[in-house]
C-alpha cells in the first residue's frame, strides 16, 4: 500500500519538471525571437547603406547629365550662330553676284532695246504703206514677207527681254510720272484730262526694281485762252 507522502512527492517532482521544460521553452523562444531581430537590424543597416550609396551616385550622374547637356546647348547654340552668320554671308553674295551680273548684262540689253525699237518702227511703217505703193504684185508679196519675217522677230525679241525680266513701262492713257516719263511734247484733246499721256513716242523699260530707260510721251495740256 503506498504512503500517502510518497505520492505528494512525486506530483511535486512532476510539477517542477514541467515548470522548468515551460521555462526551457520560454528561454529558447525569446533566444529564437532575439535572433531574427538581431538579424533585421543587420539587413536595415545594409538596406539603408545601398541607398546612401544609390543616392550619391544619382546625384553624380545628374551633374553629369547637367553637364553634357550645357555642354550640348552652347554647341548648338555655336552652330546655330554659325548657320546664320553663313547664310547672311551667302545672301550678300548672291545679291553682289546679281548686281555684278546686272551691270554687265545692262549695255547689252540697251542694245537690244535700241535694235527693238528700229523694227518696230519698221514694222509700223510696212503696215501703214499704202497698197497702191507698190508697182508689181512680186513686190507687194515681198513687203508682205518682209513684214511677216519683222513681226516674228519683234515677238521673239520681246520673248527674250522677258526672260531677263525687262518689261516696258505701260504710259498710254495714264497720268504723267516724272520718276517713268519725259515729255517730248504736248497736245489739246478736251476729253482727257491735263496730264494725261496721249502717245508715245519711245517706250520705257525696267527690269525689276530697276530703271533701264525712261520713256518719252506726249500729254495733254489744256488750250491756253
Amino acid at each position: 500500500m503506498l504512503n500517502p507522502d510518497d505520492s505528494s512527492e512525486s506530483e511535486r517532482t512532476q510539477k517542477k519538471a514541467q515548470l522548468l521544460a515551460r521555462f526551457s521553452a520560454y528561454l529558447d523562444a525569446n533566444e529564437t525571437a532575439s535572433s531574427e531581430q538581431q538579424g533585421e537590424t543587420v539587413d536595415l543597416y545594409r538596406l539603408f547603406t545601398e541607398l546612401a550609396a544609390l543616392k550619391a551616385e544619382v546625384k553624380t550622374e545628374s551633374r553629369q547629365l547637367k553637364s553634357a547637356l550645357d555642354e550640348f546647348k552652347t554647341v548648338t547654340d555655336l552652330l546655330q550662330r554659325n548657320n546664320e552668320q553663313l547664310t547672311a554671308e551667302l545672301a550678300e553674295r548672291r545679291q553682289a553676284s546679281n548686281a555684278d551680273q546686272q551691270r554687265i548684262e545692262q549695255p547689252l540689253l540697251l542694245e537690244l532695246l535700241e535694235l527693238r525699237d528700229r523694227i518696230e518702227a519698221g514694222v509700223n511703217e510696212a503696215s501703214t504703206a499704202p497698197t497702191g505703193w507698190f508697182k508689181r504684185n512680186a513686190q507687194q508679196r515681198h513687203a508682205s514677207a518682209l513684214h511677216e519675217g519683222m513681226t516674228i522677230t519683234l515677238r521673239r525679241l520681246d520673248a527674250a527681254l522677258s526672260r531677263y525680266q525687262v518689261s516696258p513701262i505701260e504710259t498710254q492713257g495714264l497720268p504723267f510720272d516724272p520718276l517713268n516719263m519725259n515729255v517730248v511734247g504736248t497736245q489739246h484733246q478736251p476729253e482727257h484730262d491735263e496730264g494725261t499721256v496721249l502717245t508715245e513716242q519711245r517706250k520705257g523699260y525696267r527690269r525689276h526694281d530697276t530703271l533701264y530707260r525712261v520713256a518719252e510721251v506726249i500729254v495733254n495740256k489744256k488750250e491756253e485762252k
